[in-house]
């Protein structure tokens, strides 16, 4: 029978804690976004509430890296000829090179798309009107219906706004350039987490999948909708962040049944999905994925049940 110890919460690597820090960052900008929207601060007072916030975030974060640095920077080691070693080494620097054609391939900005996305436009109409939603970006001129509130209340032109504010950088070299090769980093973060939790002692098949994720990609980068086609063409998108970032590492906690991520998971794409565009995915995933991991485990226990039981009868009948 399957014990307690599935449901027992795991404790986070370092790839893990900065994802938690990606999704903290996020939190706190859906939270800035929301007070300045429905209190009527200015894009001024949001950007600077939304740094207070950061510096709070950066403390903590530094305290739990000091605290626990003895387990969050702890390698889990393997068993690995030096013959494989080499060839492991080989086929990362492979990878690495894959991964650096495709951030070339997003600076270039040849492959940008950008029908019906509105980020650019929207982040300078906050910086140019000091405020959230006042402007229309299509006309330059202000809102005389407002806008759906399944659209007002996400945050990422407020954390790309506040971004540009802070740093001087234009908005559209920030959401097409900077923001996505960013994600795609974030993605290959996650996509690792996922590669260590299927193959947890087996550095090969781990530099193997990664290569297969980086293939894919890149074949992916011609089709739309796509997982490659959007983090290489429309990496700045909330689907993007959803689909490159959150869900395979959705589905590495899963594995490795670390539940408390999940829940960030799903509050984070809240934050950054239109509603009707598909909002729920990593509930969806982490919901099928743990009933799936019950029912495979159910299965095996009554297997194990069973055993003794064929044992009995042979030992009977000799």
């Amino acid at each position: 029978m399957p014990d307690g110890s599935f449901w027992k919460v795991r404790k986070n690597t370092f790839g893990d804690c900065l994802i938690i820090g990606e999704i903290g960052v996020i939190g706190l900008a859906e939270a800035s976004h929301l007070a300045a929207v429905f209190l009527k601060l200015s894009f001024t007072d949001c950007s600077g509430l939304f740094a207070a916030c950061l510096g709070v975030l950066f403390a903590l974060g530094v305290g739990v890296l000091i605290r626990r640095r003895k387990h969050i920077f702890t390698r889990s080691r393997s068993e690995t000829p030096a013959g494989a070693l080499g060839e492991q080494r080989i086929l990362y620097a492979v990878f690495g090179l894959i991964v650096i054609s495709q951030l070339i391939f997003i600076g270039m900005g040849n492959a940008i798309y950008r029908q019906g996305d509105m980020m650019t436009e929207t982040v300078e109409s906050f910086l140019v009107s000091d405020g959230i939603y006042r402007v229309n970006p299509m006309t330059g001129m202000p809102y005389t219906e407002g806008m759906p509130l399944r659209l007002k209340i996400l945050c990422l032109p407020t954390l790309y706004g506040s971004l540009c504010r802070w740093t001087g950088i234009r908005p559209a070299f920030l959401v097409q350039k900077l923001v996505p090769m960013a994600v795609l980093l974030s993605s290959y973060g996650a996509f690792s987490l996922l590669g260590r939790a299927l193959f947890p002692t087996e550095g090969r098949k781990r530099v193997w999948f990664l290569l297969g994720v980086s293939v894919l990609l890149w074949a992916g980068a011609y089709g739309y909708g796509m997982e490659g086609f959007d983090l290489l063409c429309c990496g700045w998108r909330g689907t993007a962040i959803r689909g490159g970032v959150l869900l395979p590492w959705t589905l590495s906690l899963c594995l490795r049944r670390v539940w408390p991520g999940i829940i960030l998971c799903i509050l984070a794409e809240a934050c950054m999905v239109w509603t009707f565009y598909g909002c729920g995915a990593c509930l969806a995933a982490a919901a099928g994925l743990t009933l799936t991991l019950l029912f495979c485990r159910k299965l095996s226990g009554r297997a194990a049940d069973r055993a003794p039981e064929k044992g009995a009868e042979r030992g009977g009948a000799i």
